[in-house]
């Protein structure tokens, strides 16, 4: 076990307690819990997508990357735009690294902008930016997403199965128009988790791209990670670590 998976782990007893812990440590092996739960750090949790994302991107690293974690930390208001953002656990991750932080969290579900600014405190709220799109690589075509759960994480705009129950229609937006209202000039960090539309997401980012710092990108198949690693080496990236599904990207 690493230090920072210690210390987190050491956190969660502490506040949390052993029942706490258990909850959060064997969610995977489908065992029945109540809700509300307290956490720290996260608050109070009110939906199972949130303990899994933190065993998964807090507890087991998926998103802990020391280098960009230390830079956060230091900088006096890093700027994070986070794609994807589900029940809002690595928004709320981002905002405890540095308070000061300003975060710009798109999804396409308005459900899961609604969750996450619930879960804020009031002033973290200050420091969040919503944006409900849907990220594409143009705008404005129209999409037809089909859902169950809208906080599922593995919502996507290439899901198409049939036992979805639900379906809306939405229109798709660049992340570069996303973002260019704001006038942001540097990103420090740039977190993608889109579940297979990332190489597409990335073709409408070329401006935003020349402003980032730091890519954080989690893939989902082969193609969207080849498409998206192609893409990215071309911008001007390179690979500065990869750990199972996750590709970090430092712009030179």
């Amino acid at each position: 076990m690493g230090y920072n998976k210690f210390l987190t782990l050491l956190l969660f007893l502490q506040t949390g307690g052993l029942k706490g812990f258990l909850h959060f440590a064997f969610m995977k092996n489908k065992i029945v819990y109540q809700f509300p739960l307290i956490f720290p750090i996260f608050g109070l949790l009110r939906h199972k997508e949130e303990i899994l994302n933190i065993r998964d991107n807090i507890f087991q690293g998926s998103i802990r990357y020391p280098e960009v974690e230390k830079k956060l930390k230091k900088t006096s208001r890093p700027v994070i735009v986070d794609c994807g953002i589900n029940v809002g656990v690595t928004v709320r991750w981002w905002l405890y690294l540095n308070p000061k932080s300003v975060v710009y969290g798109i999804d396409m579900m308005q459900e899961a902008q609604d969750f996450t600014i619930t879960a804020l405190s009031e002033y973290s709220r200050k420091n969040y930016i919503p944006i409900t799109a849907a990220l594409a690589s143009i705008s404005n075509k129209a999409l037809e997403i089909k859902y169950n759960d809208p906080l599922f994480g593995g919502n996507s705009i290439e899901a198409s199965k049939k036992y979805m129950r639900n379906k809306r229609h939405i229109l798709s937006s660049t992340l570069d128009d996303c973002l260019r209202k704001y006038n942001i000039k540097d990103i420090d960090l740039l977190k993608i988790d889109i579940e297979l539309s990332a190489a597409s997401m990335l073709c409408g980012a070329a401006e935003t791209l020349k402003k980032v710092k730091y890519v954080l990108l989690e893939w989902h198949n082969a193609e969207e990670r080849k498409n998206s690693v192609r893409f990215m080496q071309k911008a001007g990236f390179i690979i500065k670590n990869e750990d199972k599904r996750n590709i970090w990207f430092k712009n030179f």
